[in-house]
């Protein structure tokens, strides 16, 4: 294990690697190792967690510059101190670095309302196979030139170099919170999220657990909420704005639900079961984890066909569903466990690959088998 101090000693890292034809294995928080495939050939881990700290924060811009060896929690500590926060949902936050956030495209039930990381990334500095720093994007939030080398990052798995800088815009935090959650069988499931999805509310999480996932999910929680823990489906309906517009929501939805076939249908304060939602996508216990991608008018139909004895949790208008199990749905994405898919841009990703990283140095093999 390799622990560079700096970024020039990550550069001079990767040169000796590559002269050696070594693989460099980038780990930060260690959070998300077991996401794709295993090594192609031998090499050594670089441990970025040194190479951290914030750079620049001028909080009336709405942007903040990093260090990629950041943890989550220290960057939301920061913005705090103004106000502010990156809404985006990383698991286990205190561990994972901004850079393994952004190698993976982190995102969690508040994806509806904010999106995911990609949408938060302006600027991002990395160090290619040559051993040199480069740069992409800046530091103003309108800033387009050349090729977007800083959207081939994220979600790159850390195959095409080591992010060593990001540049983050962030949002104002909200002044309050609250969510409605209610129960449903798999014959009123399209209906009632319908009503969800025509409500005259707006919220920034729908979140769908079957029985198992929502036990799962509220003994990670902490906290009891037995009102729907027996229903065959779960929504969660979360709220963030400020404290007026949240009571207005979270009335507004109560009411448009009172005709609709759901059962225990009640409000709570928060929406901190948001963290036990996201930390499901790394539930140790689960062997095999997939996700797939839907239209979400399609999403109820899809996992309703699923098997019942699976954790099933999705979120819900935005069409992504979450399956652990011995065996994955056909066309999911493999989260963890054995077998790879290939999506349509198979062939044009490995070009790029090719292309950024000739002599497959970055986690050569996580992404492709070789």
């Amino acid at each position: 294990m390799e622990l560079p101090a700096n970024v020039a000693d990550l550069c001079a890292l990767v040169s000796q690697t590559r002269a050696a034809k070594h693989g460099l294995y980038p780990v930060g928080g260690r959070t998300t190792l077991d996401i794709g495939l295993p090594p192609s050939k031998p090499g050594v881990a670089c441990d970025t967690t040194a190479i951290a700290g914030v750079i620049d924060y001028p909080a009336r811009d709405m942007t903040i510059t990093v260090r990629a060896g950041t943890t989550v929690a220290a960057v939301q500590a920061e913005l705090a101190k103004e106000g502010q926060w990156l809404p985006v949902d990383v698991a286990s936050p205190e561990k994972a670095t901004l850079g393994g956030a952004v190698a993976i495209n982190a995102s969690g039930p508040r994806r509806l309302g904010y999106g995911t990381l990609r949408d938060y990334v302006i600027g991002i500095s990395f160090v290619t196979d040559d051993g040199v720093e480069v740069k992409a994007g800046g530091r103003v939030v309108k800033n387009v030139a050349g090729y977007d080398l800083m959207k081939l990052q994220i979600g790159a798995l850390g195959t095409l170099g080591v992010v060593t800088q990001l540049t983050l815009k962030v949002k104002p935090k909200p002044e309050a919170a609250g969510s409605v959650v209610f129960g449903c069988d798999s014959a009123s499931l399209g209906a009632v999220l319908d009503i969800v999805a025509s409500s005259k509310t707006r919220p920034v999480a729908v979140e769908l657990l079957n029985q198992t996932a929502w036990r799962v999910g509220e003994a990670a929680d902490g906290r009891r909420r037995p009102l729907a823990s027996e229903q065959e489906w779960t929504v969660f309906v979360g709220f963030e704005e400020k404290f007026a517009a949240v009571r207005w929501q979270v009335s507004t939805l109560l009411d448009e639900l009172k005709s609709a076939p759901v059962r225990d249908a009640a409000e709570f304060p928060d929406t901190a079961f948001c963290a036990a939602l996201t930390a499901l996508q790394l539930r140790p216990e689960s062997r095999c984890i997939g996700k797939v991608c839907v239209l979400p008018s399609k999403l109820a139909e899809t996992v309703t066909n699923l098997p019942a004895n699976t954790i099933l949790h999705a979120h819900a208008l935005s069409g992504v569903i979450w399956s652990h199990g011995e065996t994955l749905p056909e066309g999911a994405t493999v989260r963890r466990g054995a077998g790879a898919s290939q999506p349509p841009a198979w062939e044009l990703m490995r070009h790029v690959k090719k292309t950024l990283d000739t002599d497959n140095v970055f986690n050569p093999g996580r992404m492709f088998a070789d």
